[in-house]
């Protein structure tokens, strides 16, 4: 939704203070006055950040960091975020195989055994291989939502008037991710301190580790009333996520604050209830 002036009603740009045309000085926005987090950076041109300090920045200086980034947009960051997003993934898997404990031969001649956690036990390194193995297919995973995701949000933002490109949707898009991936990694600190261990000693036979995953271990990872809390986690990631939009819609769509916030509900809702859904 383009901005108009308040004076001559002609289209002036979204974060303009003087009007163009009438030279009339142009108030601030409503939504800016009772929300200063919401407020535009002064500086019409922010100076160059690299792709670290626009991923610490989105979390501490969102405003001027989308700013950046709607100016010099870039596929890396996104990409960047979807590899931790993987990584995560796999601490995930790690983090419920770390509950569950296996039996190992001690003293072979004396046959004393123990028990010991999967992870640290000789049949450990599959599990590890297994999560490596898992980070490709996440990424390949994370790639496609980043795509259609951007699809979705870059159609949305153009029927809403929005001025930028496909590349500046996808770097909005990437980088306004960063929320749930940083409250994931707080779900493997939920797992490990709150799921139990698994009830069973896991006793592997002459297969190898391939026996210890049961339809049982499964059940048991995924029945847990602690993936209640992850998702409500997770939705507050989305929410956070959301009000990133925000910043990123304005600055690379210049819209008005007031529409860019409008276009994100719209596009949050629809996420957390897809996501929700689907779970």
């Amino acid at each position: 939704m383009v901005r108009r002036c308040e004076f001559c009603d002609s289209p002036v740009p979204a974060d303009a203070t003087k009007c163009p045309v009438c030279r009339e000085e142009i108030a601030e926005e409503t939504l800016e006055r009772l929300l200063p987090l919401l407020k535009r950076p002064e500086a019409k041109e922010v100076r160059f950040m690299g792709i670290f300090g626009r991923l610490w920045g989105v979390i501490r200086r969102p405003a001027a960091t989308y700013r950046d980034i709607g100016q010099r947009p870039e596929a890396a960051g996104p990409f960047i975020v979807i590899l931790v997003n993987a990584a995560i993934i796999a601490g995930l898997f790690l983090a419920l195989s770390s509950k569950v404990t296996t039996v190992v031969v001690v003293n072979a001649t004396a046959g004393t055994t123990a028990n010991v956690n999967l992870l640290v036990s000789p049949q450990g390194s599959y599990f590890f291989i297994v999560a490596l193995i898992g980070i490709l297919p996440s990424i390949m995973m994370g790639l496609v939502y980043l795509i259609i995701g951007t699809a979705f949000a870059h159609f949305a933002f153009k029927l809403a008037g929005g001025a930028g490109g496909k590349m500046k949707t996808l770097s909005i898009v990437g980088y306004s991710m960063l929320p749930v991936v940083l409250l994931r990694l707080l779900s493997i600190i939920v797992i490990v301190a709150v799921v139990p261990g698994y009830p069973e000693v896991i006793n592997f036979n002459d297969t190898g580790a391939l026996a210890a995953i049961t339809p049982a271990l499964v059940t048991f990872a995924y029945t847990s009333d602690v993936w209640f809390i992850i998702d409500v986690i997770t939705t507050g990631g989305f929410l956070w996520a959301g009000l990133l939009l925000v910043f990123g819609i304005r600055e690379a769509h210049d819209t008005s604050t007031l529409w860019a916030v409008f276009v994100s509900i719209i596009c949050t809702t629809i996420l957390i209830l897809t996501f929700w859904q689907v779970h």
